[in-house]
């Protein structure tokens, strides 16, 4: 599935967020965007996944509008909207949160795939959500999202608050879903994580893309090196 943004506005009632935001994410691509506090990261997820409507632009789906469509209906077609701050339910099992996921199909997810990719929630099926620690809990979130069998997945900050051991573990989990095809649109403070996967990056600053390239492109400059990344090459 190919994800695919042009010339997006949105906001908040009156207030503009989002300016002629153009980028797409193909089949077995990992795209990051990344930008400081403010820039229209989050805002961007939402319009896509149908939680505001852009008041300019298309949001196309495999070359189909699927622009301001409910929520709902993004993921029967396949769209997967994993949001910042886990959001698990935290009186419900592991099991049920995951489940959950499954809620578009049915309830008909593949559970085994998900527990393949984070094996740590296996023993930890049938434990209140929020008794995990803050990782698992992402993990939780990530594999929510998967059950849904998404083509394409978009992440808002999955690595906020983590320890370095746990968000390389997600990385590596993002790496595995785009060897299995799927397009992979990642909102990520964590630059130099994210470009360490992605096969390419957006910036985005007040609203509006105003780099595009390859991370290995992106740290060349410096501008990138000195906003993102301490001054220094990824």
């Amino acid at each position: 599935m190919t994800l695919a943004v042009e010339g997006l506005d949105a906001g908040y009632g009156k207030l503009a967020i989002l300016h002629e935001v153009s980028l797409s994410v193909a089949p077995g691509e990992i795209v990051t965007v990344v930008g400081s506090n403010g820039a229209g990261k989050t805002t961007l997820l939402r319009a896509l996944n149908g939680l505001i409507r852009p008041t300019a632009g298309a949001v196309t789906i495999d070359g189909v509008d699927i622009t301001g469509k409910p929520t709902e209906k993004m993921a029967a077609l396949g769209l997967t909207h994993v949001p910042e701050n886990r959001l698990c339910f935290p009186t419900l099992s592991v099991r049920d949160n995951l489940m959950l996921g499954a809620w578009s199909r049915g309830g008909k997810g593949d559970l085994a795939a998900v527990l393949e990719l984070f094996p740590r929630l296996q023993p930890r099926l049938g434990q209140a959500a929020g008794t995990l620690s803050g990782g698992e809990q992402q993990m939780v979130a990530i594999g929510r999202g998967l059950m849904a069998a998404p083509k394409a997945i978009m992440l808002d900050e999955p690595s906020i608050g983590l320890a370095p051991k746990v968000v390389a573990e997600i990385m590596k989990v993002l790496t595995e879903l785009r060897g299995r095809g799927m397009a992979v649109l990642l909102v990520e403070q964590n630059v130099r994580a994210s470009f360490g996967i992605a096969d390419r990056a957006v910036v985005m600053q007040r609203g509006r893309v105003v780099l595009e390239g390859t991370p290995a492109e992106l740290v060349e400059l410096p501008e990138v090196r000195n906003a993102y990344l301490g001054g220094a090459a990824a």
